[in-house]
């Protein structure tokens, strides 16, 4: 079972992103197979959600509780990437999830020489900035399973600072009620890189059935020019690929950084028909912020700060209605 259809994240999905009262996690059946998916109180199902990228089918049986008609991301196939020229591999129509499946390598310099066939400069330019962040600061201190809140709160803090016009995810209370759940429970790993005792880069991910999940990553702004994103990045990698791990999913998104380390891609397909007030909302959405870019971005990004800021105070006050009729 994927992490997606887990308990673990279903659970955090009904109970701390969507305050629902009740759920219940049940089988649906699709076209060529099944899928897991939470049911909320009054029989609505959930499909979307922060850090929900995706849904995998498996094989239909008997379990199945019904149907379900629409589901915003689906995986419908694996592909294998070309070394040298990845991103070429990929339909452009498609939503995209970049994977790296180790059984390819025998060992840890394999793969090293596959990044070096895609970019010469990636190995090289890592020894540079690493000599000099030594030189300047000592060695970096890398943590495959870092407890401290500090560097949730810090990863945070740095993603919203990445964002001009603001995190709508990041900034939304229930999607950060949910990740920090996640984490004070232990299923949400964090992976730190400190220089002269500092934490210069954090990724929050999720090791679930022998595959690592690459949820969140951030660094400190000013220590990019010593590279220290990527150097965190390399050492968790490597880290993966010594624990035995079967992959590495680095999730939803073609960045195009992502084309330098994977082997494989899920292709991502909306299944279905979204329902007529979805389509409705989605295509406003979408015109109005095409309007609002072509007239001016500063007010596109000012636009977009009051409407996450409104979002996140009817959030808050929703909790504080929630918990004061408990």
């Amino acid at each position: 079972m994927d992490f997606f259809a887990s308990d673990v994240f279903l659970t955090a999905l009904a109970r701390d992103y969507h305050r629902a009262k009740t759920y219940e996690f049940k089988t649906y059946s699709i076209e060529g197979g099944q899928v897991r998916l939470a049911e909320a109180s009054g029989g609505r199902i959930l499909t979307t959600g922060p850090f929900y990228d995706y849904v995998k089918s498996v094989p239909a049986d008997d379990s199945s509780h019904g149907t379900v008609k629409y589901l915003p991301r689906l995986v419908t196939s694996v592909v294998t990437l070309d070394d040298e020229n990845p991103a070429a591999s990929v339909p452009t129509s498609e939503d995209v999830a970049p994977l790296i499946r180790w059984d390819r390598f025998s060992t840890w310099d394999d793969y090293l020489a596959l990044l070096r066939t895609r970019s010469r400069n990636l190995t090289s330019a890592r020894r540079k900035k690493l000599r000099k962040t030594t030189e300047h600061f000592g060695d970096p201190v890398f943590t495959f399973r870092d407890t401290s809140v500090e560097a949730l709160d810090l990863c945070v803090k740095w993603k919203i600072e990445q964002y001009e016009g603001g995190h709508e995810t990041l900034e939304d209370p229930n999607a950060l009620v949910l990740l920090r759940r996640m984490f004070d429970e232990g299923h949400l790993v964090l992976a730190t890189l400190k220089v002269a005792d500092n934490y210069v880069a954090v990724h929050a991910g999720v090791v679930w059935e022998n595959d690592y999940l690459d949820i969140l990553s951030a660094y400190d702004p000013a220590f990019a020019v010593y590279g220290v994103g990527r150097e965190l990045r390399l050492r968790l990698l490597e880290c993966s690929y010594r624990q035995g791990h079967r992959s590495y999913d680095l999730l939803l998104g073609a960045e195009p950084y992502k084309w330098d380390y994977a082997t494989h891609v899920q292709l991502i397909e909306t299944y279905g028909r979204p329902p007529l007030v979805l389509r409705a909302r989605d295509t406003l959405e979408q015109a109005s912020k095409r309007w609002l870019v072509a007239l001016s971005p500063r007010l596109f990004y000012r636009v977009k700060r009051v409407v996450i800021a409104a979002r996140r105070t009817v959030a808050e006050t929703t909790n504080k209605i929630d918990a004061g009729s408990r």
